[in-house]
């Protein structure tokens, strides 16, 4: 994957805007995920999205090798979210109900009650996390990133990266604990 992007990112430098829009294509829902789990507002975080792939693709030149493309990606992701919200100095609630389920066709209305209820605990905890702790979660769950990524994205050591997600794992389980537990992080 990481060669796949290099040649893609090779191609992009030389002009090539069909290797960029299979950048997009690959990574638009992640980016959009991520920011949208940042700000909760799905068009605040659509119009994020796209500014993230126009700064991408004028800045492409100051991508360093060293490093996946995605992670660069996430961070130029996480720096807009970051403007965005110190611009409006507001943290989105998250409507439960925007969030359409893919699987709500076959699905009873109490188990489609119960995922709402346990969406909204999810959300709730989430809410009460620092925002680090909120980006370390929102991060592991956005793609297919991992700690190393991560620690790569926020600037922080990987161990550090670890012992927090483990601590915000075993916070879900306190937070839940009087309730019945219906899903693990």
């Amino acid at each position: 994957m990481l060669e796949e992007d290099l040649k893609l990112v090779d191609q992009v430098l030389k002009g090539n805007i069909d290797s960029f829009n299979i950048l997009v294509n690959k990574y638009e829902l992640s980016i959009f995920k991520f920011t949208y789990n940042m700000i909760r507002d799905k068009e605040a975080a659509e119009d994020i999205t796209q500014e993230v792939f126009i700064i991408v693709y004028k800045k492409i030149y100051t991508y360093n090798r060293e490093y996946k493309f995605s992670s660069w990606l996430f961070q130029v992701a996480r720096n807009k979210c970051i403007d965005f919200m110190r611009k409006y100095k507001r943290v989105y609630e998250a409507n439960i109900e925007d969030e359409k389920t893919s699987c709500s066709k076959g699905i009873s209305p109490e188990a489609m009650a119960e995922l709402r209820e346990t969406k909204k605990e999810i959300q709730t905890f989430i809410n009460t996390l620092e925002e680090l702790d909120r980006e370390i979660l929102v991060l592991r769950y956005s793609g297919e990133v991992t700690f190393i990524e991560i620690a790569s994205i926020l600037n922080i050591n990987k161990a550090t990266i670890k012992r927090r997600y483990y601590k915000i794992r075993e916070r879900y389980r306190d937070f839940i604990s009087p309730n019945e537990t219906r899903c693990k992080i």
